[in-house]
C-alpha cells in the first residue's frame, strides 16, 4: 500500500467535528510530509516569536477571524511561515486536536507535497527548517523520555534536534496510527 494511501486510511477525514474545549484559543498546524522521500518537515522557532521560543515545530498558529475554517488556518500559516503554497499542499486528514500549556486547542491537518517545492523561511518566525524521513521516525530509537519542566515527558531524538511537547504528542499520534495500520 502506498504512503497516501495507508495514511488517508488511519487519519480522520478532514471535515470531522470535534468538540470545542472552553477557555482554550483555537489553533491549526500543518504536518507536511513530501512524497517522493517519504520525509517530514520540521521548523525550529526563533527567539523572537511571542509563544514557544527556539522549540522544533510544525507550521501552524492561531485562527484568526478572517480565516474560513481551521484548515485555512494551517494552510495560511505554512505559506507565512515556509513559504508552501496551498496549491502545492493535498490535504489527506487530520489527528486529534490537543490542547498547550500556553492555553491553545491544537489541530493538526496532514498535508502531501511533492518534492519539487522549495522552502522559503519566514525569518522572523522560522530559525531553521529540517527533514526527517518517516522511517526514521518510526524507528523505537528515536522514542526517548526526558525531563522537562520537571515532568518526565517522552520526546523524539533526531540529529542534534529534540522534538518535545505538543509537536511530540502530535507526531507520537500520527506514528502510532501508522504502525497500527
Amino acid at each position: 500500500m502506498n504512503l497516501i494511501r495507508k495514511l488517508q486510511s488511519v487519519l480522520d477525514p478532514i471535515d470531522k467535528q470535534y468538540h470545542s474545549k472552553d477557555n482554550l484559543r483555537l489553533a491549526a498546524v500543518l504536518i507536511p510530509i513530501f512524497l517522493e522521500e517519504e520525509k517530514v518537515l520540521f521548523t525550529k522557532r526563533t527567539e523572537f516569536v511571542k509563544h514557544h521560543q527556539g522549540q522544533i515545530s510544525f507550521p501552524g498558529g492561531r485562527f484568526e477571524k478572517d480565516d474560513k475554517d481551521l484548515l485555512n488556518t494551517a494552510l495560511r500559516e505554512t505559506v507565512e511561515e515556509v513559504g508552501i503554497k496551498s496549491s502545492s499542499i493535498e490535504v489527506i486528514g487530520k489527528l486529534e486536536p490537543t490542547d498547550t500549556l500556553s492555553h491553545h486547542y491544537v489541530h493538526p491537518f496532514v498535508g502531501i507535497i511533492s518534492d519539487d517545492v522549495s522552502i522559503k523561511i519566514n525569518t522572523a518566525e522560522v530559525a531553521e527548517h529540517f527533514f526527517v524521513p518517516l522511517a526514521k521516525l518510526l524507528e523505537t530509537s528515536t522514542l526517548k523520555h526526558g525531563i522537562f519542566a520537571g515532568e518526565t515527558r517522552i520526546y523524539y531524538e533526531v540529529e542534534n534536534y529534540k522534538i518535545w511537547g505538543i509537536t511530540a504528542g502530535i507526531l507520537t499520534d500520527l506514528l502510532s496510527r501508522i504502525k497500527s495500520s
